[in-house]
């Protein structure tokens, strides 16, 4: 699995710095969750919360898991981090962006 690469790179970095998109991935670190219950837990407007949960999947960085059935008889879907850590790092002079991800794999690529 490889989620960075020159082309998303930007991408990536805005979203881990983005303050929803850091909310959203660490609501979901350890359990599944729905786009509703983030909104109402992280005080993410709905509509910023699909469109951010959209991008995070887009980049690799958050995955769908599941569905299940709400009480009004509607399939949601939920999602969890698949990243636990992101850390930018200077070496040499160079300036690089490392990702963990749940399942032990480590992805780094220099940030030109």
């Amino acid at each position: 699995m490889h989620i960075l690469n020159q082309n998303n790179m930007w991408d990536v970095l805005h979203h881990i710095t983005d303050p929803y998109s850091v909310r959203i991935l660490r609501a979901t670190l350890h359990r599944p969750l729905d786009a509703i219950t983030l909104s109402n837990t992280l005080g993410i407007p709905i509509a910023v919360c699909y469109r951010r949960l959209k991008e995070l999947e887009r980049l690799g960085l958050i995955e769908a898991v599941g569905r299940k059935l709400t009480q009004k008889g509607k399939w949601i879907t939920l999602y969890k981090a698949k990243i636990k850590n992101a850390t930018v790092v200077m070496k040499e002079g160079k300036l690089y962006l490392r990702l963990s991800f749940r399942y032990g794999q480590e992805e780094e690529m220099e940030i030109e």
